[in-house]
């Protein structure tokens, strides 16, 4: 496993022979943290042409309304065109952020063509998100 980037808020690591690229949310990220951060991570997954997915959420904290219309009307509609087979979810410790990460994907439902899994485990996530890829 390769670490990307990283910041007090979140890491961005690659596992080089699965080709799964993760982003380990480690605190709050602000709205200008989180989406220059998305968007770093979204050039990073087409840099490395990566097959799979993990948004380990489990440090997560709470991603504001405004942040969820942003990421379904400007990341995720980007985020579709990669090449990725399975997208991989760590559920957050925080509810807030639970329901906002439900509310995301539910409205991503259409930009999102690939298989999407819920995970209490990075482990677990980490062995799904690099089957197939």
């Amino acid at each position: 496993m390769k670490v990307l980037s990283a910041a007090p808020y979140l890491r961005i690591l690659l596992h080089e022979q699965t080709q799964v690229l993760e982003t380990e949310w480690l605190d709050f990220a602000n709205s200008q943290q989180l989406r220059s951060s998305l968007l770093e991570a979204l050039r990073l997954g087409r840099q490395h042409h990566v097959r799979g997915w993990i948004g380990n959420n489990t440090k997560m904290r709470t991603i504001r309304p405004t942040d969820q219309d942003w990421m379904n009307l400007e990341w995720f509609p980007e985020f579709s065109k990669l090449k990725i087979n399975r997208l991989a979810v760590v559920v957050s410790n925080d509810a807030l952020n639970q329901m906002g990460i439900d509310n995301i994907l539910t409205r991503a439902s259409s930009h999102v063509p690939f298989d999407t899994r819920y995970f209490a485990s990075v482990e677990e996530a980490r062995r799904w998100a690099g089957e197939n890829s």
